[in-house]
């Protein structure tokens, strides 16, 4: 095979007898002479590269190609690298999904058992608490479907700033984007902004109330809590009591929660709280879906 150089005198070497050939058919004698001549060296030239020693030529292909070995080489471990790290993040991920996944059943056996205390839990006996709710409402099996995570969500957006100013977060917590309930919106907004509206008022201290939505078999199960002062379990027994005003009073009229109480009953539900003084209040709340 030729190399590059041998190409090109080999050329120039067919150039000028082409243009020997045309000068000596033009009769030009000295345009002849000087092509011929030129012709010449250029044989001269080629016959010298075709028949001189390769090695120095040789060694010089051979370091090229060992260079390009090289190269090709440290490419091919860089791509392993990057396969054994995105390998080791796939890995890490599938751990990840199976600890969330066995960390998600602990929190829905949690949940259930939840559940069931709650709804063993004794009913505060009232006089007709649906008598606060709005008049004409529509009946559980007629009332419009409802995303309650959406509710949850707006009832955060608004009062955000009321909780900024109080030192609290508000957070949503929920595995799924939409848990669809049979309720008036307008009530589950109330049920929502009383409960948040207790937790900014009471909260005493900077902290967060995370409201978390779950569905747990055929009810929607919602918890709220906070990281606030709490009270103590003797009075927390009776904050769902018409007119109720705890240790911790500091305004209104005591009717926020047992309105939520009778918004939750109303749609075949039930409410409940734990607390302990200086360690928070916890609200807990199931609505069938249905």
């Amino acid at each position: 095979m030729l190399s590059t150089a041998q190409k090109t005198t080999l050329a120039c070497s067919i150039i000028c007898y082409a243009l020997t050939l045309y000068s000596f058919f033009r009769m030009d004698s000295w345009i002849f002479l000087i092509f011929f001549i030129m012709h010449s060296i250029f044989l001269i030239l080629f016959s010298y590269l075709c028949y001189r020693n390769p090695k120095e030529e040789d060694t010089v292909d051979t370091d090229a190609i060992i260079a390009s070995l090289n190269n090709e080489l440290r490419r091919l471990k860089d791509e392993a690298s990057e396969k054994d790290a995105e390998l080791n993040t796939l890995k890490e991920q599938v751990a990840s999904i199976t600890f969330e996944k066995s960390a998600n059943d602990e929190e829905t056996v949690r949940l259930k058992a939840e559940l069931e205390e709650l709804k063993a839990a004794p009913e505060v006996q009232e006089s007709d608490p649906s008598s606060i709710l709005p008049q004409n409402l529509s009946k559980r099996s007629e009332s419009s479907t409802v995303n309650i995570i959406e509710v949850a969500k707006s009832v955060a957006r608004e009062f955000h700033d009321a909780a900024a100013k109080a030192g609290l977060t508000i957070n949503i917590s929920s595995v799924d984007e939409n848990l669809l309930v049979k309720a008036d919106q307008n009530l589950l907004r109330i049920l929502f902004r009383n409960i948040v509206d207790n937790s900014i008022k009471y909260m005493g201290r900077h902290g967060s109330l995370i409201i978390t939505v779950s569905a747990v078999g055929d009810d929607i199960f919602v918890v709220l809590k906070d990281t606030g002062d709490g009270l103590s379990a003797d009075e927390t027994k009776h904050i769902f009591e018409l007119n109720y005003q705890g240790s911790n009073r500091i305004s209104g009229n005591g009717l926020g929660l047992y309105q939520a109480k009778a918004i939750v009953e109303y749609y075949g539900g039930t409410i409940y709280a734990k607390s302990n003084a200086g360690k928070g209040m916890g609200v807990y709340i199931q609505l069938p879906t249905t």
